[in-house]
């Protein structure tokens, strides 16, 4: 649409293309000025950018070591979260968080979970076969969780990545919280494009 043309019998206007201020307290149409300050907010949300030395389609998830045994005995073949990963995402840097009393993790990055990067589970859409712990329940709606990562395949990282390498090479400020994008110089040292060399990197788990 082409912009309005101020009218000829109003020379109060003809000066607005010098100075925009007018139009912050005296526009007619309420509407657009809601509509173009909502498209300046949105332009400035970092949400709408990830940063370039991220990999969007690996994220890192803190979990508890009870429940990563549970998915390296393949006891566990859903990861459930109350968040959805963006569409793309198909790999979960599993960071083992320290546990309580009963089961003591190692604060570090120990495993890479492959999962489709299209199929986010919702209740009710669990295959029932074959049985995983939290399937039955997440279908029922009696968990917190809103969404399912089938767990595909499962990667043993031969140096496991500490809090402290976290920190100190990979820039890192504190142990993860929820989940983050993984930074692409991890990602190189420890995944990479080159599926050769990726053997040296990670033991494949199932």
């Amino acid at each position: 649409m082409a912009p309005a043309v101020p009218s000829p019998s109003k020379p109060a206007l003809r000066q607005s293309t010098l100075d925009r201020s007018p139009f912050k307290s005296t526009s007619s149409d309420p509407s657009r000025a809601r509509v173009e300050g909502a498209a300046k907010n949105n332009a400035r949300s970092p949400r709408s950018k990830v940063a370039p030395d991220r990999v969007q389609t690996d994220v890192i998830l803190a979990i508890k070591p009870v429940h990563l045994d549970h998915i390296i005995s393949r006891r566990k073949n859903h990861e459930y979260r109350t968040y959805r990963l963006r569409d793309g995402v198909e790999r979960l840097w599993l960071y083992e968080t320290r546990g309580d009393g009963k089961k003591k993790g190692s604060t570090a990055i120990t495993h890479i979970a492959m999962i489709p990067p299209d199929l986010r589970r919702t209740p009710g859409t669990v295959p029932e076969e074959p049985i995983g712990i939290g399937n039955a329940d997440f279908n029922e709606g009696k968990k917190q969780s809103k969404y399912g990562y089938p767990i595909l395949e499962l990667y043993q990282l031969v140096k496991p990545i500490t809090l402290g390498e976290m920190k100190t090479r990979w820039g890192m400020g504190s142990a993860p919280m929820g989940w983050c994008y993984v930074k692409a110089p991890m990602w190189q040292d420890r995944w990479g494009d080159d599926e050769e060399g990726r053997e040296d990197k990670v033991i494949k788990v199932f």
